[in-house]
């Protein structure tokens, strides 16, 4: 079907499967059945570890 690319937001780095990954989202209010990648990628704010450590 479709590829859904996930990138970092900060430096625009693909992330692979198996990556660590920062992701800052919110609690969502309703509850349900969603698709993980699909949800985390569109609701959230994913950062690759390296961007993560020159942030701290």
């Amino acid at each position: 079907m479709f590829k859904l690319e996930t990138k970092c937001s900060m430096c625009g780095k693909e992330i692979q499967g198996n990556e660590e990954v920062i992701i800052k989202l919110r609690f969502p209010e309703k509850r349900g059945m969603t698709e993980i990648k699909a949800f985390l990628t569109h609701m959230g704010q994913i950062t690759c570890l390296d961007c993560n450590r020159e942030q701290t």
